[in-house]
């Protein structure tokens, strides 16, 4: 029993200390609230702390005390260079591109920090993307193809983004603290875009640019059934407009004032449609707008011809291999009309693939971000923290 009795006591004894542990902790956490002053001039403290120190009242600014007062918000603007990487390169790697069609891309942001090593970021950018089979080597044998395809695209990208920020040398210290060192970092996220690619029209139906999804080159839409064996060939859906991103990259940061930054940053865009540049599965048959478009024939004949460009300004001559470029007159079972190809084409074989599906398309965006750090809570020299942390503590016969 009288060891019970002594434990309760500790207990009761802890307690308090505890409580009051806990109290002194939340004091150093909390801002000062005018309120303190009001109580205390009922309890006669003023008086006597007017004598010891002279007294001001607390300031009504207010600042952060708790641990997240790393935090800070910044907006800004990029100014970067977008680089394409899809079916309509000059090479066949995937990751091959082409500087001659890299193009701008600008970009606004707001920026927030949450802790020394993450910071999110909301971006919107615009930019253009191009490719085209023009650049191909008609004399290499594994770019033949793709300057006999004589297809081309350019695209304006309008994307909003939303990426987190890993920052690998993260720093604990207010903004105006932070180092001057160049700080690197990785950053991922995902995005949504919208976009419209769109090529030049063949020299026979004008000088303009078209949008080409509307004339689904590839026969988007569009279905046939052959009668003899029943077989139903289906050329998909058509691709739509809005579509989403992966971005994934990398970058650093320099301070370059109190409240500016530049950064310099490198980032990848997966996409999950193959369809950027137009182009990814194989070629219809010609036949197929016919189907898709029977009241206007006008537009039938233009979703063709922009759909098989290869007997476009006489590319085909300058090809080496025979088997590319040997002509023929191919009929077409859907619509009854013949046309002129090439070998190999509307079949199975490989001269007729349009593009690779197995492959997404993608693009880069590589450049430099200027953001200001926006002004926000109230910034506490350090001699007045100290003084209304607890504005009392002089009565209690702290140190002065």
């Amino acid at each position: 029993m009288r060891k019970l009795l002594l434990l309760w006591l500790v207990v009761l004894g802890v307690i308090p200390y505890v409580s009051a542990q806990e109290e002194r902790e939340q004091q150093k956490l909390t801002p000062h609230k005018s309120t303190d002053y009001e109580e205390n001039k009922k309890k006669g403290r003023v008086k006597l702390w007017k004598k010891q120190r002279k007294w001001k009242p607390p300031h009504r600014q207010s600042w952060t005390w708790n641990k997240f007062r790393q935090g800070y918000r910044s907006i800004g603007f990029g100014i970067n260079a977008m680089n394409y990487f899809g079916d309509l390169t000059p090479l066949q790697d995937f990751y091959a591109t082409d500087i001659e069609f890299t193009r701008a891309n600008f970009s606004v942001l707001y920026i927030k920090r949450h802790r020394p090593m993450y910071t999110s970021r909301l971006m919107f950018s615009y930019g253009r993307l191009k490719g085209s089979d023009s650049t191909a080597n008609a004399m290499h044998i594994d770019n033949q193809f793709r300057y006999v395809r004589n297809l081309h695209f350019r695209n304006d990208i309008f994307e909003l983004s939303y990426s987190g920020i890993v920052n690998l040398a993260a720093h604990r210290d207010l903004y105006y603290n932070r180092p001057d060192k160049v700080l690197p970092y990785l950053t991922f996220g995902i995005a949504i875009l919208y976009h419209e690619p769109k090529a030049l029209m063949p020299e026979e139906f004008g000088d303009d640019w078209v949008k080409l999804r509307k004339y689904t080159t590839e026969g988007q839409g569009g279905s046939w059934t052959n009668p003899e064996t029943g077989k139903t060939i289906e050329y998909g859906k058509p691709y739509s407009p809005i579509q989403i991103a992966i971005p994934f990259g990398f970058g650093f940061k320099k301070r370059i004032g109190q409240r500016w930054d530049l950064s310099f940053e490198v980032n990848m865009r997966f996409l999950i449609t193959d369809y950027l540049d137009d182009v990814s599965g194989d070629f219809p048959d010609p036949g197929i707008f016919t189907e898709l478009y029977p009241d206007d024939p006008d537009k039938a004949d233009l979703a063709r011809a922009l759909s098989d460009r290869t007997r476009e300004n006489g590319r085909v001559p300058v090809v080496l291999s025979d088997h590319i470029v040997t002509p023929k007159y191919y009929l077409s079972p859907i619509d009854g009309n013949e046309y002129i190809t090439y070998l190999g084409k509307y079949s199975q074989a490989y001269e007729n693939i349009r593009g690779n599906n197995r492959d997404r398309d993608s693009y880069m965006v590589t450049g430099i971000h200027l953001s200001y750090i926006l002004p926000g809570q109230v910034r506490c020299p350090e001699p007045f923290k100290r003084r209304h942390r607890n504005p009392w503590h002089w009565h209690r016969g702290a140190s002065r």
